[in-house]
């Protein structure tokens, strides 16, 4: 009878630790897991803000082995050769990716998320603040966001006139990676414009927000400009 009793105790206090060992992994791998992500992922900008991951699992041991439910990842932020991108979401769903993938400088981790969804957000501030640096005519220019349109606005110098070009138009992705500027209508405060100049806003106008210069491969599907911003929509490359 007594041995009975012994050997219930120890199956109960082998339950509690077992219990106990559970519950600190469910507690502290996500944790880990998550901050191996967000150095891996910042290290692959030249500079970013912040980045936060959070990633899931059941049990949180399968994450030690490379095996997460979920996986979001947002970035903010992040500079893309000279542009301030405002933020950068991945979302992933039955991730597999070994530790190893979120090594700092490694670009692994979402080749392995393969097909995640993507989006990005860019402020019309940020596309100013870059068209200035710029050393072409688009430096005395700068662009406004709208309800589902867009403008640009600026000063042409041409013969030692300063001209005014206003236009309205909208932004299209092109080669799945690039915005572009596509203008609907012109206005200009002169006639003297000669024809090339006009040519050139008739066209698309590189703005140099290219998201090909993200350090994972993406393919842009969809856009949504609201005021003061522009919303990409779209999903990583599996192997990009």
């Amino acid at each position: 009878m007594a041995a009975r009793r012994r050997g219930g105790g120890v199956a109960r206090v082998l339950a509690v630790c077992l219990l106990l060992a559970v519950a600190i992994t469910e507690a502290t791998v996500p944790s880990l897991i998550e901050q191996r992500v967000e150095r891996a992922v910042a290290s692959g900008f030249t500079a970013v803000e912040s980045v936060e991951a959070q990633a899931q699992a059941f049990p949180a041991a399968r994450m030690l082995f490379g095996r997460l439910d979920r996986l979001n990842v947002n970035i903010r932020g992040a500079q893309l050769h000279g542009l301030r991108v405002d933020s950068v979401g991945v979302r992933s769903i039955g991730a597999v990716v070994p530790l190893s993938g979120f090594a700092p400088g490694s670009t692994s981790w979402v080749r392995a998320l393969g097909d995640a969804e993507l989006v990005v957000s860019v402020l019309d501030a940020d596309i100013n603040d870059y068209l200035k640096t710029r050393d072409d005519a688009l430096r005395m220019f700068s662009v406004s966001l709208g309800e589902g349109v867009a403008k640009m606005d600026g000063t042409i110098s041409f013969a030692g006139l300063n001209v005014s070009v206003s236009s309205q138009g909208r932004l299209v992705i092109e080669d799945n990676a690039r915005l572009v500027y596509v203008v609907d209508k012109l206005s200009v405060e002169r006639s003297q414009l000669p024809a090339f100049l006009l040519d050139a806003f008739e066209g698309r106008i590189e703005l140099g927000v290219d998201l090909s210069t993200l350090p994972f491969g993406a393919i842009l599907e969809g856009i949504r400009i609201e005021a003061g911003a522009v919303h990409v929509y779209g999903r990583t490359v599996k192997g990009g």
